[in-house]
């Protein structure tokens, strides 16, 4: 596997990362309202919390899949070369 692939890799885990700390906070935010006093917007922003996190999660998996495709090239170029070595 390349260096630029390689480092990709671990900018694209440092972003899950991020997101999953990032999203864990905001959605125990909304559930405490949710439990407590919940506000006319409440709703408005769970949904939209809601929409931003699957945005989000599917652009990781686009990106996880590219990631995994670049490992899976990398492989089957080495085990090709080994085989017509």
């Amino acid at each position: 596997m390349s260096p630029i692939a390689r480092q990709q890799i671990r900018e694209d885990l440092d972003l899950i990362e991020r997101f999953g700390h990032s999203y864990r906070e905001r959605f125990a935010s909304a559930i405490e309202e949710l439990n407590g006093a919940p506000t006319a917007q409440t709703g408005d922003q769970c949904l939209r919390l809601c929409v931003e996190s699957v945005n989000m999660l599917l652009m990781l998996q686009d990106r996880m899949a590219s990631a995994l495709r670049e490992l899976s090239g990398s492989q089957a170029s080495s085990a090709e070369r080994a085989i017509a070595a």
